[in-house]
């Protein structure tokens, strides 16, 4: 039996958690002006499981979200930070994917 991507793909929530910085994936550095940005990826992906982006919504909205939390954390973690942002936009866009599809492209 063979791995898929998917089959290695961290929950969202997990990385949402990162982003808060508790349960496992807690650093012990709390960074709390980056704890917000974990809800507004939450809400990106429901927005996407109800199908509400179109492909450009979702890449603008990703791309906003990515500058502004690294510009939140500052020096405070940024690498750590850097690692969840790019696994999240990596996650929620294959859900757009796996939802969406190409419809609205």
């Amino acid at each position: 039996m063979a791995f898929k991507y998917e089959d290695l793909q961290p929950h969202v929530d997990m990385l949402c958690d990162a982003l808060e910085n508790k349960g496992a994936s807690s650093s012990g550095i709390p960074n709390p002006d980056v704890y917000p940005f974990a809800e507004k990826y939450r809400r990106v992906l429901a927005y996407v499981r109800e199908k509400v982006y179109t492909y450009d919504e979702l890449l603008y909205d990703l791309v906003v979200l990515r500058v502004q939390t690294l510009e939140a954390a500052k020096n405070n973690q940024s690498y750590r930070i850097g690692k969840i942002v790019e696994a999240l936009d990596i996650f929620i866009v294959k859900e757009y994917n796996k939802y969406i599809g190409s419809l609205n492209k």
